[in-house]
Order: structure tokens, then sequence, then C-alpha cells
């Protein structure tokens, strides 16, 4: 009889038990939010400060270099590393079927710089292409997974 074979079991405990909403929250648990936090912070904006689409954000001018006691060096690309309070900021809200990255960007939006190379604070917040894509590798890891410990309890 086939209710007498794995594969029956198999899909029958996946049909009481699989959901793609605790499979995606599975996914994206703590430390997935926070590869993706530093995949923003220290991958895209702090190494390369650039935003989404890879558009470098602006360039630190002689004054800031001088401001700031060559901390910030005239043509290197800005970093949004000030105090750190931004970088803190940063978080990410996990829906059924989407994710949010959202961070207090209240003081950039007044900023001349910010309105002058048109930013926003989607585009800072977003993940480069390669970004996207290292972070599709490691969710398709993690549902794989998921599934794996649900059909066959490993």
């Amino acid at each position: 009889m086939i209710q007498q074979t794995e594969i029956y079991s198999v899909v029958n405990r996946a049909a009481r038990v699989l959901s793609d909403s605790v499979a995606w929250f599975q996914s994206l648990d703590p430390q997935m939010r926070r590869d993706i936090i530093d995949m923003i912070r220290y991958d895209q904006l702090f190494t390369k400060g650039i935003d989404e689409d890879g558009d470098v954000l602006g360039l630190y001018s002689r004054a800031t270099e001088l401001i700031s006691g060559g901390k910030k060096q005239e043509g290197d690309p800005y970093t949004l590393m000030d105090s750190g309070a931004f970088y803190r900021s940063i978080f990410i809200l996990v829906n059924p079927d989407s994710f949010i990255i959202d961070g207090d960007t209240e003081k950039m939006e007044g900023e001349e710089w910010f309105l002058r190379n048109n930013l926003s604070p989607e585009k800072i917040l977003g993940l480069t292409d390669e970004n996207m894509q290292k972070l599709i590798d490691k969710l398709r890891e993690k549902y794989v997974e998921y599934l794996t410990k649900i059909l066959y309890g490993t």
C-alpha cells in the first residue's frame, strides 16, 4: 500500500506542518538580519560609500578633511559614519512575505549634500545587486535546511 511507503510519510508530514511563512521567518533569523545589516553598514557604506545602485553617495571635500583632522580624506566617499548613531539605528522588520530595512535618516534628509546628491533613505538602506544575490543564496540555504528538518526530522 502507498500509505506504508517512506514517500507517503514525507509528503503527509509536509502537508501537515509545512508553511512558507514559517520557513521565511526561520530563514530570516536574528543572525541573518545581522548579516544583512552588516552588508549595508560595512560592505556598502563604510568600505565603499555606495547606495543600492552602486552609486557613490558623495565625496568628502578639502574642508571636511581639515575639519575632521584628516579622519575623512578629500575625495573619499561618504561613509555616513559620523557618531555611529545612524549605523546603530538600522533595523530589519520581517513580514510574512517580505522584509523592510529602515533606520534613522532624519538628520541626513535636511542636509544639503543629501539633497544635492539626490539621495533617498531607501537607496542608502537598500542592498546592491551583488549583496542581494548573496542574500538570496543564504536564504535559499536556510530555506532548504528548514525544509529538510521538517521533511526528514534532521
